[in-house]
């Protein structure tokens, strides 16, 4: 953790207890002592420092001192095939580190229907809290799941890239221009979109482009992807 969110329950006025993880780490990690000035921040607020008042085995007190605003948000949305769960976790943490606020999840042709029902896409927000503390950054991203491509393409898609640039992540393509932000990127399954979900993209202004010959895992396609946005 690079940073103490704390949540706006847990504040009485700019106190706040703060016990389970977040203490634990502030103990072992940190080895906070009452006097220690630690970094902190808001969840969906400033960010700055917190005094440690107290500490013991169960919690920590923090007199709060939050001035700052947090890190400025790409603005990038991230229109992704849902992966494998345990990959979806790795590939939505580096997400929210990255500063990427607006995720959408779809489903394509290739992608398992099993993978909707697992308990990993029910734990977004613990997730991302995860990550807000790695990255020092206090505000939540938001995360939409889409079960329906048509109806995705239909009723969202418009909206989401209203006023930005859109491409589409396909091997087949060429290399394209150069990406700049504002912009909306939509990503596939592992053996990327078939060609009828390439083709409606097209048909909704996305521009195809290529990172190369070799053939990237999702997991690693994501952050390359996101490094090419000057």
């Amino acid at each position: 953790m690079n940073i103490i969110l704390i949540q706006k329950e847990e504040l009485t006025g700019n106190r706040a207890v703060i016990r389970g993880e977040r203490h634990a780490h502030m103990r072992s990690v940190l080895k906070c002592t009452p006097g220690k000035t630690i970094k902190a921040g808001i969840l969906n607020g400033l960010m700055g420092t917190a005094d440690v008042v107290s500490i013991n085995d169960d919690e920590a007190v923090l007199d709060i001192a939050a001035a700052e605003k947090p890190p400025a948000p790409r603005e990038i949305s991230v229109i992704l095939a849902l992966p494998r769960p345990k990959v979806f976790r790795r590939i939505f943490f580096f997400l929210v580190c990255a500063g990427i606020k607006d995720i959408h999840i779809i489903n394509t042709w290739r992608v398992e229907k099993s993978y909707w029902k697992s308990p990993y896409l029910e734990n977004t927000g613990e997730y991302a809290f995860e990550a807000l503390q790695q990255a020092k950054d206090t505000i939540m991203p938001k995360v939409s799941f889409h079960r329906f491509f048509m109806d995705f393409v239909k009723n969202e898609l418009p909206e989401i890239s209203k006023d930005k640039s859109r491409w589409l992540a396909e091997p087949t393509a060429e290399k394209g221009e150069e990406l700049k932000e504002p912009a909306v990127i939509a990503i596939g399954p592992e053996g990327g979109f078939i060609q009828r979900e390439i083709d409606t993209f097209i048909r909704c202004g996305f521009k195809g482009f290529s990172f190369g010959e070799r053939i990237l895992t999702t997991e690693h396609a994501v952050p390359y992807i996101i490094g090419r946005f000057g």
